[in-house]
């Protein structure tokens, strides 16, 4: 679905009615947009004359997209029954009306340009001011929304909204965000803001209550696979989802083909044929889909795809561009933790080879892949408990609770070991991950159950700093009371 974004945020209005964050929430969300594949459009701290050409942009080239969103953070007044979203050029304080209407946007002239054989979706975050507070009251009850169109304010009719209290976001714009990063389904944009009304209720403790109004015909819905499509990831769309990609018939596009089949003795040869062609005659695209099928069919036990990534600081020699770039090795790096269609794996990553692949991160020549993934994985942040990085990096610590145990293997024989009774990593207790994702943990040694842990939590070992109350050799988990029987 083609899709166009006009985003709008104000702050610098005049003295005491400047807002602190709005800017910022209105960029954050063009961000997410142009990630999501739409079209964006992003004004702030618009004037009234900025107003006028926008609306006339606009109504060239919306007839051009399926579906039109509209996004505004500033401030907003209800006159007669009319809601305004005002320009930079609006005095806040002691206004009237006709001030008001002539610095202004209206919502009717929003209305005017929508088209009722397109979804479109109004995100109006106003009603601010400066301080706690987004101030000044829009009037929800008398909107009359056209066919096709919905309308979400950050706030209920006559009443304020936070300018604060996320992060560096309105605690409307924070919690939309936020779920707008975590969707890893397809919802739909009822199902979305019915999620940020809670987040919002929640955080405000009731003060803020988010009010939406539809008369959506169809379904739009936030396709967050897209999100990982970031403009500043620097390789075409169908091989970052490499699900897409379709060969030619180039010598190079028939390696890649052969790489992806499910045959070792198509894809040894296809490696051998790769490894003989000069670097330079391989584009960065090429190169970066191969670094994930290398990945992909050592995985699945292809022997030359093995043999690669076993000898792999050696055999990524090669391929560095002039400016120090690895394309190979950002693939393999990607393939780890993004799937065929561009989305995050969470906690289904390609992790057989982590400690090979991520010993190459002490390396100073791999710094700019290890920078690559690190900065696409910051918007995952709160779903990893480790990301790798350049430079140094501090221990996780691991502080395990267990209880000593004894049963008799025999009559003579009496058996020692240690009942885990939970693993807490950054305040988390992992038991209930091991648990959800129905792991046999079984019995382990403490050499297995540390390469356990690394797989876990998809992160190098040498970097465990395990803490105990009791020395650990032959640990069990505690049983799993949600389970009629122990996984052991």
């Amino acid at each position: 679905m083609k899709t166009l974004a006009l985003v709008l945020g104000n702050n610098d209005y005049h003295d005491s009615a400047k807002l602190i964050n709005a800017v910022n929430d209105a960029k954050e969300i063009a961000d997410v947009f142009k990630r999501l594949g739409y079209e964006v459009i992003l004004r702030t701290n618009q004037k009234t004359q900025d107003y006028e050409e926008i609306l006339e942009n606009i109504k060239k080239i919306i007839s051009e997209y399926d579906a039109f969103i509209f996004y505004y953070a500033g401030h907003g007044f209800q006159v007669k029954g009319e809601n305004y979203l005002t320009s930079i050029d609006a005095q806040i304080q002691n206004s009237n009306e006709y001030h008001i209407k002539n610095n202004s946007i209206s919502l009717s002239e929003i209305f005017d340009l929508l088209l009722i054989n397109r979804i479109n979706i109004l995100i109006i975050d106003a009603c601010r001011t400066p301080t706690e507070e987004r101030g000044f009251s829009i009037e929800t009850n008398n909107i009359n929304v056209p066919k096709g169109t919905i309308i979400a304010f950050s706030t209920s009719p006559n009443k304020g909204a936070y300018d604060n209290g996320f992060e560096e976001h309105s605690i409307y714009t924070g919690a939309l965000l936020k779920h707008l990063a975590s969707i890893k389904d397809y919802i739909t944009v009822e199902e979305l803001f019915k999620k940020v009304r809670k987040t919002v209720y929640d955080l405000s403790g009731g003060k803020q209550v988010t009010w939406e109004h539809t008369s959506l015909i169809g379904d739009f819905r936030f396709n967050m696979g897209q999100i990982i499509y970031d403009i500043e990831i620097p390789y075409n769309e169908r091989v970052v989802k490499d699900a897409n990609y379709i060969g030619d018939e180039s010598s190079i596009s028939k390696i890649i083909m052969n790489l992806r089949e499910h045959n070792w003795y198509v894809q040894n040869p296809a490696l051998d044929k790769f490894l003989k062609i000069p670097p330079k005659d391989v584009n960065k695209d090429d190169l970066f889909i191969i670094g994930r099928n290398i990945l992909q069919s050592a995985e699945g036990n292809t022997i030359n795809s093995i043999k690669f990534i076993e000898n792999i600081d050696v055999n990524l020699q090669r391929y560095f561009t002039e400016n120090n770039e690895n394309h190979l090795l950002n693939g393999i790096l990607f393939e780890m933790y993004f799937d065929s269609l561009g989305e995050f794996r969470k906690g289904k990553f390609k992790k057989y080879y982590l400690e090979i692949i991520f010993a190459l991160r002490k390396k100073n020549m791999y710094s700019k892949s290890f920078e690559f993934i690190h900065k696409i994985l910051q918007q995952y942040k709160e779903e990893l408990f480790y990301i790798p990085n350049v430079g140094k990096e501090e221990n996780i610590d691991i502080n395990i609770s267990a209880i000593l145990k004894k049963d008799r293997v025999s009559s003579n024989v009496e058996r020692i070991y240690q009942e885990i009774q939970s693993i807490k990593i950054l305040d988390k207790d992992i038991i209930d991950i091991i648990y959800d994702q129905g792991y046999i943990f079984g019995e382990k040694y403490k050499k297995d159950f540390e390469l356990f842990l690394s797989n876990l939590i998809f992160a190098p070992r040498e970097l465990f700093n395990i803490i105990s109350n009791i020395p650990l050799s032959l640990v069990t988990l505690k049983e799993n009371e949600n389970l009629d029987s122990p996984f052991w």
